[in-house]
């Protein structure tokens, strides 16, 4: 016990100094983290543990919907991932991950943005989207500007590579997130991206 509560004792000071991160608490258990959460938005929770798996994800899912869940694995094994991002994981880094990566991390699941390696995204998204079907639209119900922000979503890029890429504001990128969202009928980044995936927007170029 002394040994794990030295462990979230260390995350928290380590956290603590990144910009734009403020930790509001560290928990061993599902309930605990849900009563320090009961007032809070944009928030993501990084999951530090030897031994992750999709059981867990499916429970931190059921019960706070509303955050961004980031898993620290040891390594990308594929299977692995593919199976805590069908389970409502929308980041997973290694836990030798520099820490201002880190730190970016964390605030992009906070924004509900999908994390993982660019060259990982769409082989996993691919994987899902051969399990998981979304409602289906047409892709002419986007304008060519939608398109373009759903092809880079479906690549792993966050907002802000979307923006930086596209060059516009986080908020016009966001914008248009919303109307994809609305007009695939999806109501979560991974959906879209696996919409995206299924109808060729995920392919590079």
């Amino acid at each position: 016990m002394a040994k794990t509560n030295l462990h979230r004792a260390a995350w928290r000071s380590l956290l603590k100094r990144q910009p734009g991160i403020v930790v509001l608490g560290a928990a061993g258990r599902v309930a605990e983290m849900a009563a320090l959460l009961e007032t809070q938005q944009n928030v993501a929770i990084l999951v530090d543990l030897p031994d992750v798996h999709a059981e867990l994800v499916d429970q931190l899912r059921s019960t706070l919907p509303e955050c961004g869940l980031l898993f620290l694995v040891e390594n990308y094994e594929f299977g692995g991932i593919v199976d805590l991002l069908h389970a409502g994981a929308i980041g997973i880094m290694e836990r030798d991950v520099a820490v201002a990566d880190l730190a970016r991390g964390i605030i992009a699941v906070g924004r509900g943005e999908i994390v993982l390696p660019p060259d990982l995204a769409t082989r996993a998204l691919v994987a899902l989207a051969r399990g998981e079907a979304v409602q289906e639209a047409s892709p002419a119900a986007l304008t060519s500007r939608e398109q373009e922000v759903l092809k880079l979503l479906a690549q792993g890029f966050t907002n802000k590579d979307i923006a930086q890429t596209l060059f516009l504001s986080v908020r016009t990128v966001e914008a248009h997130l919303r109307n994809v969202y609305s007009k695939l009928g999806v109501s979560s980044r991974t959906e879209a991206a696996i919409w995206a995936v299924n109808h060729g927007f995920g392919a590079d170029g």
